[in-house]
């Protein structure tokens, strides 16, 4: 008797090359891949909706639609189904959502194919899978703010006064090269995303924060597991 392929969905990707080349990855190691969905509340509809039979699903976590904070959704449509995370970075957010909401897995997008899908094949027989590195999210923000330098934590400081970049330069009398340079180091040391999320480490509300200087900071954070 064949062995019955574990059937996938997968949530997000960005696009449908990046969609398409998992779906060809999954489907050469043994999978069904039985639809890729845009966003989490769209896979919630289609569980509602139809018997879709699921054995796991693939979710990627940066994006909006699918991150961590509506992983619960599927959690509520199927509380049986198993969920694998693929993130930038194991930041603070994805490890907790793993955590309390039972999610099976995290992987990061710079993972080779097989790595993949080997944490896919351990999440499918029940195991934990989470990268290397990953309780340094679980750590107090006090122990991870030790890990800057003391310029980082200057500018750290002006970020979360509410000051621009350009600000921050001028009052350093830096560049603003090298402020965003400080930044990007920052992020990966603390495994956030943007200034918002990085102020908060410091105690701050994002409302003390200057309004227009919270989202200049598109780059996220490319934290290697390795």
């Amino acid at each position: 008797m064949a062995a019955v392929e574990p059937r996938i969905a997968i949530v997000g990707g960005g696009g449908a090359l990046a969609t398409e080349a998992l779906t060809w990855m999954l489907t050469e190691s043994g999978n069904q891949v039985v639809g890729a969905y845009p966003s989490i509340h769209d896979l919630v509809v289609a569980l509602r909706a139809d018997a879709l039979d699921l054995t796991a699903a693939i979710v990627y976590a940066d994006e909006a639609a699918g991150g961590p904070a509506a992983v619960p959704e599927i959690r509520r449509a199927d509380s049986e189904l198993k969920i694998l995370l693929i993130c930038e970075v194991a930041s603070l957010a994805v490890v907790r959502t793993a955590i309390d909401e039972r999610a099976e897995g995290v992987v990061l997008s710079s993972d080779t194919t097989e790595e993949l899908i080997l944490a896919l094949r351990h999440v499918l027989e029940g195991r934990t899978v989470m990268p290397v590195g990953w309780q340094a999210a679980t750590c107090e923000p006090n122990v991870l703010l030790q890990a800057l330098s003391a310029r980082e934590r200057e500018v750290l400081e002006l970020v979360a006064s509410g000051l621009s970049n350009k600000e921050i330069a001028a009052r350093l009398m830096i560049s603003s090269n090298t402020v965003k340079f400080h930044l990007r180091t920052i992020y990966t040391r603390l495994g956030v995303h943007n200034r918002v999320q990085a102020t908060q480490m410091v105690g701050r509300s994002p409302e003390d924060s200057h309004p227009a200087s919270a989202s200049q900071d598109g780059w996220i954070n490319p934290l290697s597991k390795r």
